[in-house]
């Protein structure tokens, strides 16, 4: 049992301050993992042309490094996944923690053959009336499409079997990346194991402003997520 089985993907921009903390979580899971499947799990981290010392404090916690100089989340997460040893891919954000039991479910779930990939729940660090008015939001969306995020899975010869993600989407690659997944097999979402994200963003961004955004997603989204100046808000500067 010397080679990984499961490959956990984070990429990251400007995320010294959080990328320690997702991967002493992810770690935690791993050694949960490996005690519940008698099963390795690997972590790898894109520092996807950082300014600070996101690669540094990552090697640091423990973490394999790629570096993907192109800044851009489809790149990084593609150069993630080239790196990969596991047969399964699981990727997390920099951002997230995840609970205990989340590798061996994501494990559990790429063991049923007519499942081709599936996400997991999503709980918000925090809460307020903005953040619970986007995840109702987004809570819809999920319901109404059959589709989720959060820690998005698959096995890594149907990930490259389609080309992986879209290097021309600077954003929702993830929503891209399940409806590839569902052309080949069932999409769930997990649901009794979930990451915790940060809602920094959303703290940051004034409520007209996301609600203008979300709205004009709906107004030629194929287009607009291939529109760095339209997604700047995810490449101007990291959130903090």
């Amino acid at each position: 049992m010397n080679s990984p089985t499961l490959s956990v993907v984070i990429p990251a921009w400007n995320e010294e301050k959080t990328v320690g903390r997702a991967i002493q979580s992810l770690q935690r899971a791993a050694a949960f993992y490996r005690q519940e499947r008698n099963a390795i799990a690997e972590i790898i981290v894109v520092d996807n042309n950082s300014q600070d010392r996101t690669g540094v404090i990552a090697r640091q916690h423990g973490a394999q490094v790629v570096f993907e100089p192109v800044n851009n989340i489809g790149k990084a997460r593609n150069a993630g996944v080239k790196a990969a040893a596991g047969k399964y891919i699981a990727f997390c954000d920099a951002d997230n923690e995840v609970t205990e039991n989340l590798l061996v479910l994501i494990h559990d779930h790429l063991e049923d053959p007519q499942v081709g990939g599936g996400g997991t729940w999503i709980e918000p660090a925090t809460r307020n009336l903005k953040i619970n008015f986007f995840f109702f939001c987004w809570g819809i969306y999920v319901r109404c499409s059959g589709v989720g995020v959060g820690m998005m899975h698959c096995r890594k010869a149907d990930f490259e079997s389609f080309g992986g993600f879209d290097e021309t989407i600077f954003a929702a690659e993830d929503v891209q990346l399940a409806y590839d997944l569902k052309k080949i097999g069932k999409f769930r979402l997990i649901r009794n194991g979930w990451i915790i994200t940060s809602t920094r963003k959303i703290d940051q961004t004034p409520l007209f402003t996301m609600l203008a955004k979300l709205i004009g997603f709906g107004f030629g989204l194929q287009k607009k997520i291939r529109s760095k100046e339209y997604c700047e808000h995810w490449y101007d500067k990291a959130a903090r």
